[in-house]
């Protein structure tokens, strides 16, 4: 019928196969579902390159004119022209008055609070959890203080066990590695109230119930920058955290490497532990980075 179309416009039957042979490829190209073409089908290049004018813009430091941008981008002037009206009319840039120059629109300020608020050391701990526990397979936990325990937020699967699998989200400060950690850098008042009201439960027979025990693992503790759960909270079980600590040196939370003891002393508790820093020191860089405090 389409043949027919093009016929009765004069157009020539040779013309006609070499454009039903196009449009054979393209198809074909569809159907095959290339890589290639899916990208470029899912791929909008108006927006990736208003995304590099802002880019411009931002790293320059200073106002940017389209002439600048266009040359360093490699763009057509009227292509940034045109995105800069765009971006200027949704707020994103700002045209310095009495100039041609553009810096980014205050909206950006609205917007970076809001991601500021989205952020914190939940979502920026978890991808480097997920690769330690990935390289380990071992369970890794991030752990918050809570109303005298350390509250377990995040728990990255490592090799499956029924010791691990069977925890609670709430560790007493007196017997898990994260909760020890966050008691040690209490004052001294505040750790002598938590044993004297009775606080401390005993677990196991290495469970730490006393005051003056748990002072004696502190120093060490506050030393190593670590800290152990040795069969405390359960038989079998063996945990090592170590603190995030934020911007203005406070402890944001906990990372902690948990599985079976003997499983962990396999696959060596010096290895683990130099894992265990490195991870968190990434952490921390981001942390820094970032400016949280939460």
């Amino acid at each position: 019928m389409l043949t027919l179309w093009f016929l009765g416009k004069g157009v020539s039957k040779k013309y006609i196969n070499n454009l039903k042979h196009c449009f054979k490829n393209d198809i074909m190209r569809v159907q095959t579902g290339g890589d290639e073409l899916k990208e470029e089908y899912n791929y909008i290049t108006m927006i990736e390159r208003a995304v590099s004018v802002m880019e411009a813009i931002f790293e320059s430091h200073k106002a940017l004119g389209v002439s600048e941008i266009s040359q360093e981008l490699d763009l057509p002037k009227a292509t940034v022209y045109r995105i800069l009206i765009t971006l200027a009319k949704g707020g994103l840039v700002t045209k310095m008055h009495g100039t041609e120059k553009y810096t980014l629109g205050g909206k950006f300020i609205k917007y970076s609070e809001r991601v500021k608020e989205d952020i914190n050391i939940h979502s920026v701990a978890k991808p480097y959890m997920e690769e330690l526990a990935n390289e380990l397979e071992e369970t890794v936990n991030i752990a918050i203080d809570y109303e005298n325990a350390a509250l377990i937020i995040e728990r990255v699967r490592g090799e499956q066990t029924s010791l691990v699998s069977k925890l609670i989200p709430v560790a007493p400060y007196n017997c898990s590695s994260s909760g020890k950690v966050f008691l040690s850098h209490k004052s001294e008042d505040e750790i002598k109230e938590y044993f004297s009201k009775g606080k401390a439960k005993k677990r196991t027979i290495k469970s730490v119930c006393k005051f003056e025990d748990f002072m004696q693992q502190r120093k060490s503790i506050l030393e190593d920058g670590y800290s152990v759960d040795d069969e405390e909270y359960d038989y079998g079980l063996y945990c090592m955290g170590r603190p995030v600590f934020g911007i203005n040196g406070e402890i944001l939370a906990v990372i902690s490497v948990t599985g079976p003891k003997s499983r962990l002393q396999y696959r060596g508790l010096d290895m683990i532990k130099e894992r265990l820093f490195y991870t968190v020191k990434r952490i921390e860089e981001e942390v820094k980075d970032l400016g949280i405090t939460e």
